[in-house]
């Protein structure tokens, strides 16, 4: 296939793409300017649950099946009915009118909603490739759909294929569930024999991915997300009557935050006097049943608030990622729960860290004893505290409460190592590799 030396045009696949306050959408969207600056133009196939762009070719495909269907058009609905009663309605139509497909299909088939984008991405991406004539595919996504698309379209038109995978297909402690596991765990191989370049996150996870699939080292790279600034965050750091420590993300019943919740409460236990100088924010979820069970069990309803997801304020005309930053450089602890699942823990790192980490202000990470993220935070002069290990979790905070009585937490003064434009910069070499081998 003959293509255009004019340009470095890439075909950008990515499930989740501009959708504000997402991590799978932002580790792509934040790079494109930098790509864009680096001369890439690119085309981008995604689902159609976030904003379309227009400054470049941004073409957004439903999945075809019952589930995948369900999830994006009720996002759709979302986004532009914000939320209203008839918008609810709408919703909840479509819903019912879906509902006995969406039950035939998770009766034969046991797959993640997203599945069946592959279809339709795969179809979409058939005609558009001879009109943009791309250099190279690129999928991002934790979806698998995502790279298995990019699987269909490097083998039909011979381009090459980088896959990066935001979270590992699967686990070596993984149990094997029918469907799923062995969709992914085919797709994995697939990925090893056909992709040109294959980037994962962590060091374990391309260790481990490498250990499974032997063989091909000379594809595997680790390219850290890194974060870039918003575009209009200008807040700055006030020491205030109470030390406030934020959490940010998703809770689940594998990552919550009852160690956390438990800590403080012996703390308070001991110095009863603190209820009155702590305060716990929490953003960017409601409470998952275990956090909640555990604030009620240890009495934290007066020094806990759950703030709930941000997203874009029309008044302010800030998007949710702005005020996530602000509300993150307002705190005086950052708090990061890696997780009870050690097996997975070994492979991944909280999407989280790399936008705390932008803030400059302290981090308390909830880790595991030699994990990398323990690893990062410590080389980067941050609090880690073993999960396992309720004292220490208990004397990390009692050590950063005194601090801040004593003598405050102030910014840290080095910005953080770990950028987007670092991540384009490693990117875009492995993109020359990849073509000077082509030729």
């Amino acid at each position: 296939m003959k293509k255009s030396s004019a340009k470095m045009t890439w075909l950008i696949l990515a499930h989740c793409y501009n959708m504000d306050g997402r991590a799978a959408s932002q580790t792509i969207t934040d790079r494109i300017p930098f790509l864009r600056k680096k001369g890439v133009t690119p085309v981008v196939i995604s689902a159609p649950t976030g904003r379309k762009d227009v400054d470049y070719p941004h073409y957004q495909v439903f999945s075809p099946a019952p589930s995948g269907l369900k999830f994006e058009l009720r996002h759709v609905m979302k986004s532009r009915t914000q939320d209203t009663l008839p918008g609810r309605i709408i919703n909840l139509l479509l819903t019912m009118i879906i509902l006995p497909f969406f039950l035939m299909e998770k009766t034969i088939i046991h797959l993640d909603s997203h599945w069946s984008w592959l279809l339709s991405a795969s179809l979409y991406g058939i005609f558009i490739i001879p009109k943009h004539r791309p250099e190279l595919i690129y999928s991002t996504a934790g979806p698998s759909s995502t790279h298995y698309t990019g699987l269909i379209l490097s083998r039909l038109f011979k381009l090459p294929w980088v896959a990066e995978l935001h979270d590992p297909l699967i686990y070596d402690n993984q149990t094997t569930k029918w469907h799923k596991y062995f969709f992914h765990k085919y797709l994995e191989k697939l990925v090893f024999r056909y992709a040109d370049k294959i980037v994962y996150f962590t060091d374990q996870a391309s260790a481990k991915a490498l250990k499974r699939n032997p063989g091909f080292p000379d594809k595997l790279i680790v390219i850290r997300p890194g974060a870039s600034p918003a575009e209009n965050w200008a807040q700055t750091y006030q020491k205030q009557e109470k030390i406030h420590f934020g959490y940010f993300g998703s809770l689940a019943s594998r990552r919550n935050l009852k160690k956390v919740f438990k800590a403080f409460h012996d703390l308070l236990q001991e110095e009863p006097d603190l209820s009155r100088q702590v305060a716990i924010d929490i953003y960017g979820t409601t409470l998952d049943p275990v956090t909640s069970q555990a604030m009620e069990v240890y009495h934290l309803k007066d020094i806990v608030t759950v703030h709930g997801r941000l997203e874009y304020d029309p008044t302010t005309g800030k998007t949710g990622r702005e005020q996530v930053l602000e509300a993150m450089k307002r705190m005086d602890v950052l708090i990061l729960v890696h997780g009870d699942d050690i097996f997975r823990c070994d492979e991944y790192i909280p999407s989280k860290l790399y936008d705390y980490m932008l803030v400059q202000r302290p981090i308390l990470g909830l880790t595991h004893p030699g994990s990398e993220l323990q690893t990062m935070l410590e080389e980067n002069s941050f609090f880690a505290a073993d999960s396992q290990k309720e004292g220490e979790i208990k004397s990390t905070l009692q050590n950063l409460i005194s601090q801040w009585k004593d003598s405050g937490l102030p910014d840290f003064e080095h910005a953080s190592p770990l950028t987007v434009k670092g991540a384009v910069t490693k990117l875009m070499s492995t993109r020359d590799d990849l073509l000077k081998k082509a030729t």
